[in-house]
């Protein structure tokens, strides 16, 4: 898929933490709004390249209501992905983007 036009940026995220490496600020996270057909989402890592991250272990499509019961141990970006989602699908894209916690 390729994308022709500059999606809306639809969130920005700042994680700050004490246990981040010396002179590393945190994490910027910035999220964009991609409307697409269905499709079998694939990285660019091989299945072995991607067997051997510690934090990944997969790529799948979710439904709302799925993220909303989700309890097992993996986690969201943001943890709470379920509000921010939800009010994005109500409300539609943002004129500036919202700011999210962890």
């Amino acid at each position: 898929m390729a994308i022709t036009a500059d999606p809306p940026h639809v969130w920005h995220q700042e994680v700050l933490a004490a246990d981040h490496a010396p002179g590393a600020g945190g994490i910027i996270n910035d999220y964009f709004l991609i409307r697409t057909t269905h499709f079998q989402p694939r990285g660019e890592m091989t299945d072995d390249q991607l067997a051997a991250q510690e934090n990944l272990a997969g790529f799948r499509w979710w439904y709302l209501a799925e993220i909303a019961a989700y309890t097992g141990s993996e986690l969201f970006s943001p943890r709470d992905l379920t509000t921010p989602l939800t009010a994005l699908l109500a409300a539609g894209t943002p004129d500036q983007p919202v700011r999210l916690g962890l």
